[in-house]
């Protein structure tokens, strides 16, 4: 059981934190915008280009162009998950400010969301340089999660915050994996549209991996949650660096067939890793490895494909094994 889950977390990428964040924010950009900087009136106009171009590329997690009171206002928001030293934490911040007002010259609101329980604790939300004669202030909005009651959420129906939920404070005398817990079954019990409730589901179990051992509320991975959007876009993302790696072998062999191999392979190797994956995590049975070099000589990407929503949907794994022996040639 514990190779299965290791395999599903080798899988995901090692941005998966900041993945998931990221796609929660696309999914309710407005609403949370609203919930986290708790402005009255705010509207959300666009989604900005978060890449900021100098001598080295540097990315923002979220970039929003908003309307505060008739005026056109930038909210930048950063999802924190390691304990950073406040240096780099400060460097990137003051970086963003000068350059986002470089290249849209508006008023920037600035906020850093920290996921984990015990990162940002000292973090006090400024920066100051008190030369005299050269003074600077910059100041944002530092929220931690853990600090937040979560019970709330659930109560006030704030959906674009239960995805998180599991990271904010328990009730009193209630364990991390216990709250985990609870928050899925309310989540399950909630009347929402088929496909969110399934993302909602899977965002909380990715994130609640960083307060508690994955290994502890495996349990809880269903087979409905690997047909969500979030877990197609999860494995999307796993197989871009899968392309990226296979570009890095190619280049390294130095011809183009080889990048194009190497592409490939990539796409290939990981398509095949996410059908046993699923296999694995719903079944639970050592047959879904004996099928490998069957999945291996499909050479087919979108046959791939078809059998991962197979595999995500069959109700016993004789169903999927007869699904991919009938695959037509």
């Amino acid at each position: 059981m514990e190779d299965i889950l290791n395999r599903f977390l080798e899988e995901l990428p090692h941005n998966r934190y900041d993945i998931v964040s990221k796609h929660i924010f696309g999914t309710f950009t407005e609403d949370l915008l609203r919930a986290l900087t708790k402005i009255p009136g705010l509207k959300f106009l666009e989604q900005l280009e978060t890449e900021l171009p100098t001598v080295e590329i540097r990315r923002m997690d979220v970039l929003a162009k908003t309307l505060v009171e008739a005026q056109e206002v930038l909210v930048h928001i950063e999802f924190q998950v390691s304990r950073e030293a406040r240096t780099e934490i400060l460097q990137r911040k003051v970086g963003y400010f000068g350059r986002c007002f470089e290249r849209y010259g508006l008023p920037i609101l600035s906020y850093i969301i920290y996921l984990s329980p015990d990162a940002g604790r000292n973090d006090p939300g400024r920066y100051t340089q008190a030369f005299p004669g050269h003074k600077i202030e910059i100041e944002y909005q530092v929220i931690r999660l853990s600090e937040l009651e979560g019970q709330s959420i659930f109560e006030t129906g704030q959906t674009s915050l239960m995805a998180f939920a599991p990271l904010m404070r328990p009730r009193a005398g209630v364990s991390a994996v216990e709250w985990v817990e609870e928050c899925h079954q309310i989540t399950r019990a909630l009347s929402l549209e088929p496909e969110l409730q399934k993302d909602l589901l899977l965002w909380q179990w990715v994130l609640s991996g960083l307060i508690v051992d994955p290994a502890d509320i495996q349990h809880l991975m269903e087979g409905p949650m690997l047909e969500s959007s979030t877990y197609r876009y999860i494995l999307q993302q796993g197989i871009e660096q899968g392309i990226e790696q296979g570009i890095e072998q190619g280049i390294e062999q130095g011809i183009e067939q080889g990048i194009e191999q190497g592409i490939e392979q990539g796409k290939k190797q990981y398509a095949v890793e996410a059908i046993l994956t699923v296999l694995d995590v719903r079944f639970q049975t050592d047959v879904a490895e004996k099928l490998k070099p069957f999945l291996g000589a499909v050479d087919d990407l979108q046959r791939l494909d078809q059998l991962h929503r197979v595999a995500a949907q069959a109700s016993s794994i004789d169903e999927f094994t007869h699904a991919l022996l009938n695959l037509e040639n």
